[in-house]
Formats: structure tokens, sequence, C-alpha cells
């Protein structure tokens, strides 16, 4: 287990995993049941506080959440979203799967933005924004 203390590139939060490995920032959120707004802050403030000013290609795996409100998708498609060269959104159900595209098309993300089934496909993406 990596020790989230000791190493600079790891970081656990109450609602978020995030780790840079190979120039790709990894945030993997906890099991969420609905993601509303003032959860997303945190989240986002946790990432910025992590990456420190570093933009990033990055993967969210959100297949631990099981809804989100429309102001958290939101803020995370526009004001949620600074400091990330491309997203590629990892889910895995259904139901995730219609709130991610949904976000996509709806919310319209600043930055580039694909939805995968399997993390090598997603990093595999992700890998051409690398600076």
């Amino acid at each position: 287990m990596a020790n989230f203390e000791k190493d600079p590139n790891i970081r656990s939060t109450k609602y978020i995993n995030l780790a840079v490995d190979s120039g790709i920032l990894h945030c993997v959120y906890k099991d969420i049941e609905l993601l509303d707004l003032d959860i997303a802050k945190i989240c986002v403030q946790d990432r910025l506080e992590f990456i420190q000013g570093e933009t990033y290609p990055s993967l969210f795996d959100i297949t631990r959440i099981k809804q989100s409100t429309k102001e958290a998708r939101d803020y995370l498609a526009n004001e949620g979203n600074d400091f990330v060269s491309a997203s590629a959104i990892l889910i895995s159900s259904p139901m995730v799967r219609m709130s991610a595209n949904f976000f996509i098309q709806v919310n319209k993300p600043k930055n580039p933005t694909r939805m995968f089934t399997n993390q090598p496909s997603a990093l595999e993406w992700l890998a051409q924004y690398k600076g």
C-alpha cells in the first residue's frame, strides 16, 4: 500500500485519492452516494492543492460515485476544470454512463473530454496531452 503521508506524488483526502504517474494525474473518487456542489468544490480544492499550479492530463475515476447534482456537474465542467489539459472519465455502470454522457454533451467541459470503460484505453488517450 502506498504511503500517502511520505510520497509527494500521492495524496488521499476524504473524498478522493490523487496520484501523479508518468505525467498523468489520477483522481480516483471514493464511495460517494451523491456528489453535490459542496463535495465537488472540496475535491477540486484538494486537487489544486496537490498539483500546486501544474497542468496535467487527468484521469477521473468516477466508478464509485452513485449520483451527482447538476450544480456539481456544471462546476466540474467549468471552474473545476482549471489546470486540466484533458479529461478521461472512467465509468463502469449504465447509470454512471448516462450521467457522464450528459456531463460531456450538456455541460461541455472546456478541455478535451472523453469517457472510457477501461483504464488502459483512457491512459493511452491522455498520453497525447502530456506536456
